[in-house]
């Protein structure tokens, strides 16, 4: 059994053998509720004060079914209880260990400070594409791997230790998405510091700073308050293109999907045409915009626009064809 659920377990008992006490105390004698819960604890636990003069006879007779029964059960309870604790900590520990070890053998992986509703979410979003993540949560007691199956780092994701602990140095890119401001702000400026290459996003309350969190070195700053009258209003006044870009981020429920695919150095990818070449004898995909090395960005690029090393395409197509296209456009096999 559970090591949890022998505690709670463990803890019922002891009520019930108490509310029994008190309960018998108080029907076969004249005590009050607190004199017969007190003359059950000091029974059940064998201290052994003087009888009480105005004791009945019924009431001895069930102090001694109460001595009988309680003190065994109550010693047993204990024992399952400290050992459950025990267990508990055991477990803890050896969850701890693992998780730090499985961290250190992650290269290229996500980074989500704040494992709230919202950070849940982003995890989801990133697991559910076969990529790793590690949760940065401060509430105590976080389990290293909890239900959901995250990596989950208990810790302030503001301090230093805490950021390497689940290998800044090594990740891909790292979200900032705590409730606070500057909280996000601090992370944003240590992650920075940490890795110089990593992709940062870094979520805002309040518009005032958006900006600061550019200048800490956010590569995007997302304000749920901007994004969300944003898309409400788009939902309003242009639904059909709401829909779409709805159906277009629901990859989790549709065979398509919108992703963005880098030409790495030695693709063949390389001097290729995004309407010809590779692309289009090879991969049933959609290009919708290619954003070259200096990051500039051009929508609906022509058939002959030629591909260079660290252009972005932004394509639409189905999983398999994506990966595909993923594998052709980066040799190293990096996701």
């Amino acid at each position: 059994m559970n090591p949890k659920h022998k505690l709670i377990g463990a803890s019922l008992a002891i009520v019930v053998i108490l509310g029994f006490g008190t309960l018998g105390f108080k029907l076969l004698t004249e005590w009050t509720w607190f004199e017969s819960f007190y003359f059950t604890l000091i029974t059940i636990t064998t201290i052994g004060y003087t009888e009480p003069a105005d004791l009945t006879e019924n009431g001895r007779y069930f102090g001694t079914l109460l001595i009988v029964v309680g003190v065994g059960t109550l010693g047993y309870a204990l024992s399952v209880a400290v050992q459950s604790v025990v267990s508990l900590e055991i477990v803890s520990s050896l969850g701890k260990r693992r998780l730090m070890n499985e961290i250190q053998e992650l290269k290229d992986h996500y980074i989500v400070c704040g494992a709230g509703r919202v950070g849940r979410r982003i995890g989801q979003e990133i697991t559910t594409r076969g990529l790793d993540c590690v949760l940065i949560e401060t509430k105590d007691g976080a389990e290293p791997f909890d239900s959901d199956g995250y990596r989950v780092l208990e810790g302030d994701a503001t301090k230093e230790d805490v950021l390497k602990s689940a290998g800044i140095e090594r990740a891909r890119g790292i979200v900032c998405a705590v409730s606070s401001d500057p909280e996000n702000l601090y992370i944003t400026l240590t992650a920075r510091d940490l890795n110089p290459d990593i992709h940062i996003v870094a979520r805002a309350n309040e518009e005032s700073v958006i900006p600061r969190l550019t200048r800490a070195g956010a590569d995007k700053v997302v304000s749920p308050v901007i994004t969300g009258s944003r898309q409400m209003a788009q939902m309003l006044l242009k639904p059909a293109v709401a829909d779409f870009m709805e159906l277009a981020s629901m990859a989790d429920k549709l065979d398509l999907e919108l992703d963005q695919i880098e030409v790495g150095p030695g693709s063949g990818l390389t001097g290729s045409s995004v309407g010809g070449g590779v692309i289009g004898s090879s991969h049933d995909v959609i290009v919708i915009a290619v954003q070259g090395s200096g990051g500039n960005v051009v929508f609906n690029p022509g058939s002959d626009r030629k591909l260079e090393s660290g252009d972005i395409l932004i394509v639409m197509g189905s999983r398999d064809e994506l990966m595909k296209l993923r594998r052709t456009a980066d040799p190293s096999g990096v996701p």
